[in-house]
């Protein structure tokens, strides 16, 4: 686990750099009444079975291919997720996706959410997140769109931090956050993670 993270890291850190120069972000707004269930949080008196590692369950298989309907080939909704076992200990949790070939590449960047979520729905932004733009410059998760004819892989990271972001260091006074900030502070606080990649297929030629 211990090399996986100093990977792991190691490339967050790459996507640091690379995201250095590039689009900005924006704290997430209120969530709408139909976001108010976005995410699942454990209940306090909940035990976590030993057995089980610290993981992302999708609605893909490990190493298949995401749903179409998650991609722009669909409706371009966030895939949904479970994460399993996170460490006691986990004070917040944070995502981040990504081209694997493209460490620079973001497809979506988001920290704070509760250190017991346990699910994050299709479709949904938790409330009281940091949320930061895409590489695309737009707010929030940017769906996966391969070229005609490619096949194309993505990692799902969740890191599980030992505090929470402060959104006043990463956030300018006209409510931008800074992408680079966020990554950063995300690498600093994180003392595990999960992991979980998946493939997004391009239109046929």
């Amino acid at each position: 686990m211990k090399d996986r993270l100093i990977r792991t890291l190691g490339i967050t850190s790459i996507v640091v750099v690379l995201v250095a120069c590039g689009g900005d972000g924006r704290t997430l707004a209120p969530a709408s009444p139909e976001q108010t269930e976005s995410v699942a949080i454990a209940p306090a008196v909940d035990a976590i079975d030993d057995a089980e590692s610290f993981d992302i369950r999708g609605t893909w298989t490990e190493g298949g291919d995401l749903d179409p309907r998650h991609t722009c080939l669909g409706d371009g909704t966030s895939p949904p997720f479970e994460i399993i076992a996170a460490p006691e200990q986990t004070v917040s949790i944070a995502v981040l996706l990504y081209a694997v070939d493209a460490p620079g590449d973001v497809l979506w960047a988001m920290a704070n959410l509760a250190g017991n979520t346990v699910a994050v729905g299709e479709g949904a932004t938790p409330p009281n997140v940091i949320v930061a733009t895409n590489s695309d410059g737009a707010l929030g998760y940017r769906a996966p769109c391969p070229s005609a004819g490619e096949r194309r892989q993505y990692l799902l990271t969740v890191f599980a931090l030992d505090g929470v972001v402060d959104s006043a260091a990463v956030t300018s006074a006209d409510g931008v956050v800074d992408t680079e900030a966020l990554l950063t502070a995300i690498e600093m606080q994180t003392f595990d993670l999960a992991e979980s990649t998946f493939y997004a297929q391009g239109p046929q030629q």
